[in-house]
């Protein structure tokens, strides 16, 4: 039967059960959509699935071919804490004094020859002094002593000066020789007392018996410094030892 001229809509058999013309039987087998829809999460053929990894595409973490890693150490890279080039005496570490040990180490004739000029720049103008205050003092035992004690002082204060000051007396420079201190250049204020100590003696040898016995030393003082300086390779006597490794040498 046809309405208003138009055929009746057709249904579609699955939906009736395999009626085309009516409704579906009891107990009919319902259509299987499966078949015409992809399910959720099925892997399909062509389609990359989430979380597979894929060829080709690098993944977070894995390492790549000719891909550095963080934290592997690179070839020619320098490393924290790997000593670099220049070692010992590069920058920031300074390196040892280049005039320490330099120069041709003094003999003992030299240095003996400086001592008894400087003995005499010292001695004599003292010398004339002394007399002259003992003369017009009228042979006062007191201003023998005290310009005994004067003396000494001086004399051990001109060298310990010239030496911390100059790097040499005026007797060593004459003969061509200069003091170096332990670790190159002029020694220290201390480290010339400390040389020199020996001088301070005759500061002494105004004192009744005090004074014999301190002339006594300087003169053991004199000879052992002497002996050591020929038997020392670098030619310090005991003396430069005493004041931390003196040395004197040709300028």
């Amino acid at each position: 039967m046809t309405t208003g001229g138009y055929p009746p809509p057709q249904q579609d058999p699955r939906a009736t059960g395999g009626h085309p013309g009516g409704a579906p039987s009891y107990g009919a087998t319902p259509p299987d959509y499966t078949q015409q829809f992809p399910q959720y999460g099925a892997p399909q053929n062509g389609s990359p699935q989430y979380g597979a990894p894929q060829y080709g595409t690098p993944q977070y973490g894995t390492p790549q071919n000719g891909s550095p890693q963080f934290g592997a150490p690179q070839y020619g890279a320098p490393q924290y804490g790997a000593p670099q080039g220049g070692g010992f005496g590069g920058p920031g570490f300074p390196g040892p004094d280049p005039n320490f040990g330099t120069g041709t180490p003094g003999e003992l004739l030299p240095r003996l020859g400086a001592r008894i000029i400087d003995g005499l720049i010292v001695g004599i103008p003292m010398g004339i002094l002394s007399a002259i205050m003992i003369i017009a003092s009228g042979g006062s035992g007191f201003v023998n002593f005290f310009m005994t004690v004067v003396s000494g002082v001086v004399a051990f204060g001109y060298w310990t000066y010239m030496e911390s000051a100059r790097g040499a007396t005026v007797g060593k420079k004459l003969l061509g020789l200069s003091v170096a201190g332990p670790a190159g250049g002029n020694p220290t204020l201390e480290q010339a007392a400390k040389r020199n100590a020996f001088v301070a003696l005759q500061i002494l040898t105004g004192v009744p018996l005090l004074g014999f016995l301190a002339g006594l030393l300087s003169l053991a003082a004199y000879i052992g410094i002497a002996v050591t300086i020929e038997q020392d390779g670098n030619k310090q006597g005991f003396h430069d030892k005493f004041a931390g490794g003196t040395r004197v040498r040709k300028s």
